[in-house]
């Protein structure tokens, strides 16, 4: 008799889902949670106490606009070459996910980040170096490559891994990972024009990098993954835990990291993972285990400086 492996099932699962085009959901409940958080292993909400399974899946980028929130789920394994991404979208009424859609099929299983600029759905493409642009309500995505085209892995190429966006006044930011353990290369912040255009690329003082949250002092502040810390533009450098930092969310009372344990990358969408709690002077509050690597942290009401959205409705209270 031969026994599938967990992660054999759970691949097999999520392509079912897929095909079928049913979201998994399991518990449409989120009072008393504040924050949403992906992983390979399923989509999870925390009242930074305990974790509830939201739906089953794998997932990374998450959004929030409103009532809305928009999440990437694939339906296979990263790197397969199966094009089995989507966009779902959860409606909430109160504290309750009240319907469930799905906006975009046929992507590449492996994006990473999404958020929403300019009243468009922006989805990194991070394999193919591009970024696609959705309507709020899916359709046809429009393509960009503000950083030129390269093939997954070609770091002598122009291959950079761009992982996350943010935007805010007149800039957008792409956050480039520049896999130092290949090329040795800080990562870098690459800004852009409203049109996305390049206008420069700035190195930080970390490795690995992924997220991206504008502090209220102007400084970006960003997970420096390989050394498994907080690092910031001003020149900060924050020790968080004992794992890959990735996953980041920041409001007015505190921060929220995810970890993801350090493991070769045949094995690490099965290794475990963790949220780590931290108050505004970066003082340790507490940490849970997840059972899986951590993609993405977002607050559930969208109140979060690594969100878009957030940081667009601050810059029309500034400006009233």
């Amino acid at each position: 008799m031969t026994f599938l492996s967990e992660a054999t099932i759970r691949a097999a699962l999520a392509t079912q889902a897929y095909r079928s085009g049913v979201v998994r959901l399991v518990d449409p409940d989120l009072s008393g949670c504040t924050h949403l958080v992906a992983t390979r292993h399923g989509l999870f909400a925390t009242d930074g106490c305990d974790l509830r399974r939201v739906a089953h899946g794998f997932f990374y980028g998450i959004t929030v606009r409103d009532d809305a929130i928009y999440v990437f789920e694939a339906g296979d394994w990263p790197r397969s070459p199966t094009r089995r991404g989507r966009i779902v979208r959860f409606r909430r009424v109160g504290e309750r996910i009240a319907a469930v859609d799905v906006l975009a099929t046929g992507l590449d299983n492996g994006c990473h980040q999404i958020d929403l600029i300019d009243d468009r759905l922006c989805v990194l493409d991070t394999y193919h170096q591009r970024v696609l642009r959705f309507a709020v309500d899916g359709g046809v995505p429009e393509t960009l490559c503000p950083i030129g085209p390269a093939r997954d892995g070609d770091w002598a190429g122009g291959y950079v891994h761009v992982n996350s966006l943010i935007a805010y006044d007149d800039a957008i930011l792409l956050l480039l990972h520049n896999g130092a353990d290949r090329t040795g290369r800080a990562s870098e912040i690459a800004r852009l024009t409203r049109d996305w255009r390049l206008v420069d690329r700035t190195p930080l003082d970390g490795l690995g990098c992924h997220n991206l949250a504008l502090l209220e002092n102007g400084a970006v502040l960003t997970c420096g993954s390989f050394a498994g810390d907080l690092v910031a533009t001003d020149g900060l450098k924050v020790p968080v835990c004992d794992m890959m930092t990735r996953g980041l969310s920041v409001d007015a009372g505190g921060i929220v990291v995810g970890g993801s344990a350090f493991a070769d990358r045949a094995v690490r969408d099965t290794a475990g993972g963790a949220l780590v709690f931290l108050d505004r002077a970066y003082r340790p509050l507490g940490r849970i285990a997840v059972p899986g690597p951590v993609t993405e942290v977002r607050r559930i009401d969208g109140q979060d400086r690594s969100l878009s959205p957030y940081l667009a409705d601050l810059t029309k209270t500034k400006s009233a």
